[in-house]
């Protein structure tokens, strides 16, 4: 089955399974299972995201870790994506792409991919291979080969499918995480 109609089936998975109710318990069950792993133990500079309505809510991870790790979130820029300090919400404008809050940081302190340890990484979809399926615009796709961040794909369990297609750009992921198990790639 081509991107195009997965990306279709997710979206009427999204309406059948995804409450407010359910995306908050099992972003919190996701967010354990990262506070559990080793690998953000260690990370000292991570990369997260601010959550669409239909992903995974990490911001639990934003306002316990401000103050103890080095985190950073993404804006869009153009056709790319750029990762800048995190420190508090005020830092952001609530009007970024897409509806999300962004940093509002000068372009000329976006943090160097290369230095990131961890990268918490959205997805439409993974499989258990650790391919991601993203929303098709290639924001990350056009990211992630400039970094040598251990790569943790982010999902809710019913978006974890056995294979998905692939392109000779896709990347996968170091982990998989969902709110009931964490894949080790």
């Amino acid at each position: 089955m081509a991107k195009k109609e997965l990306r279709a089936q997710i979206r009427q998975r999204n309406r059948e399974q995804l409450t407010p109710e359910s995306r908050e318990l099992w972003s919190r069950a996701i967010v354990e299972r990262i506070l559990q792993s080793d690998f953000f133990a260690t990370a000292e500079r991570i990369g997260l995201y601010h959550a669409l309505p239909d992903e995974p809510d990490l911001s639990i991870l934003l306002r316990q870790f401000s103050d103890k790790k080095q985190l950073f979130i993404p804006r869009v820029e153009g056709d790319d994506i750029a990762f800048y300090a995190y420190t508090q919400e005020s830092d952001l404008t609530q009007a970024g792409a897409y509806g999300i809050a962004e940093p509002t940081a000068d372009a000329s302190t976006a943090v160097a991919p290369a230095s990131l340890d961890l990268l918490l990484v959205p997805g439409v979809a993974f499989d258990r291979q650790g391919n991601r399926m993203g929303r098709g615009k290639g924001y990350y796709d056009r990211f992630l080969p400039a970094t040598q961040a251990r790569l943790i794909g982010i999902t809710f369990g019913y978006r974890l499918l056995d294979e998905l297609p692939t392109d000779q750009w896709d990347l996968p992921m170091n982990s998989v995480i969902t709110d009931s198990e964490t894949l080790l790639f």
